[in-house]
């Protein structure tokens, strides 16, 4: 399907539908008429085979207790294999209700108190805040940026920074939210090899896993120098990003150890019992077997990337010293208007006169980001044309 008849198709006016990006914009902005471009879920219906197979369900069968569908735990690792060449058992599968909850019971299971957890920076807020929530630490290492705006690490500082503050926790995020980088093997080696050494729990967030939008291919932490480094990862990732269904809450974390698989679960006991997720597993099991899904996430990539050339093409002949990052993964763009706008200035160009709802930079690691935003492309062209439309009107070279 071209890009036009997938967006007749499946895109939808969310506005009154009690949708947290496009009616809860009083939550963190000024007004509540913007263009709102924040919150990273898509403005598209999920594929048909998934809404038919919900419903079908919940006509067929009360939604009483049950037990986890062995359909559902085939589905999700013959995903792993097919598109990610990652073999998972599923002895190593439990879950969370999504991937934040399931790194604060990582926080929880793993670390006391005052224990200092690294993350590298910028980087979803959602982590430090779980970090100090938990009354622990957080120590956000830069990365570095390159002339070409691609973010890479800094591995002496990373390990300098693991030693200084005695390092509990790596929180690892693959492709990165929100620079949009996805990690090569090498270079997640030598993130992990530094963490063996100095004995640092690996947490991978792999939530945007399916969401590559350039050529650089994804690749769990848990394949890394052939499994290497499995013993000493919790991964995990959920169909929320992938298919556009946060509001199912599920996601799978993947412990290869059992010490680690254990304690997790131990710690999960005690502040969380519930039976399986029926709607949240059978909404997988379709996600991950039909074709139709497959072709529909296809056809989303596609969307997403013309909605990123189009923004960076029309922004920098524009604007051309402004600062967006490759966006291999993720559908979200890492924008920055230093040389145009002072950081101060940010809030009200945005939100006064571009009347855009975006994710502030400093959300993602302070004041150094403050003149960044970012975008969310998983909506229709219309909208970014709309965006890019008024950052260029209102963003003065």
């Amino acid at each position: 399907m071209n890009t036009i008849d997938f967006t007749k198709t499946y895109y939808i006016d969310r506005r009154g539908s009690h949708s947290r990006k496009w009616d809860g914009e009083h939550l963190k902005f000024c007004r509540i008429d913007l263009l709102p471009l924040w919150v990273a879920d898509m403005d598209f219906m999920p594929p048909q085979c998934i809404q038919e197979a919900i419903c079908t369900y919940v006509k067929a069968q009360p939604l009483g207790y049950t037990m986890t569908n062995p359909k559902y735990l085939k589905a999700v690792i013959d995903w792993y294999k097919r598109r990610h060449n990652c073999i998972i058992s599923k002895d190593w599968l439990t879950s969370a209700p999504n991937v934040i909850t399931g790194i604060m019971w990582c926080i929880g299971a793993f670390t006391k108190p005052n224990d200092a957890i690294a993350v590298l920076s910028p980087v979803y807020g959602a982590f430090d805040t779980s970090a100090s929530d938990a009354q622990r630490q957080i120590i956000a290492i830069p990365m570095k940026r390159s002339d070409d705006n691609r973010y890479t690490v800094d591995y002496e500082a990373f390990e300098t920074a693991i030693t200084m503050h005695d390092v509990k926790l790596f929180i690892h995020c693959n492709p990165h939210n929100p620079v949009g980088h996805v990690w090569t093997e090498n270079e997640m080696a030598r993130l992990f090899s530094i963490c063996e050494r100095h004995k640092v729990l690996i947490i991978s967030d792999e939530i945007h896993q399916d969401l590559i939008t350039d050529s650089t291919p994804f690749t769990s932490a848990l394949t890394v120098a052939s499994g290497a480094y499995a013993d000493n990862i919790i991964a995990m990732s959920s169909l929320s990003k992938s298919f556009n269904m946060a509001s199912l809450h599920h996601a799978e974390v993947i412990i290869p150890n059992e010490k680690l698989r254990d304690q997790f679960n131990f710690y999960k006991a005690h502040v969380y019992h519930t039976d399986s997720d029926v709607i949240a597993e059978t909404a997988i099991t379709v996600a991950y077997t039909h074709p139709e899904s497959e072709a529909w996430l296809t056809d989303v990539l596609t969307v997403i990337r013309e909605n990123y050339e189009y923004l960076c093409r029309e922004l920098c002949t524009a604007l051309p010293q402004i600062r967006i990052s490759p966006m291999d993964g993720t559908y979200l763009a890492w924008i920055d208007f230093g040389a145009y706008v002072k950081a101060e200035d940010m809030h009200d160009l945005f939100e006064n006169k571009c009347r855009i709802a975006p994710s502030f930079g400093e959300w993602f690691g302070g004041k150094n980001y403050a003149t960044f935003v970012r975008l969310n492309l998983a909506t229709s062209l219309e909208n970014i044309k709309t965006a890019t439309h008024n950052i260029i009107k209102y963003v003065r070279p």
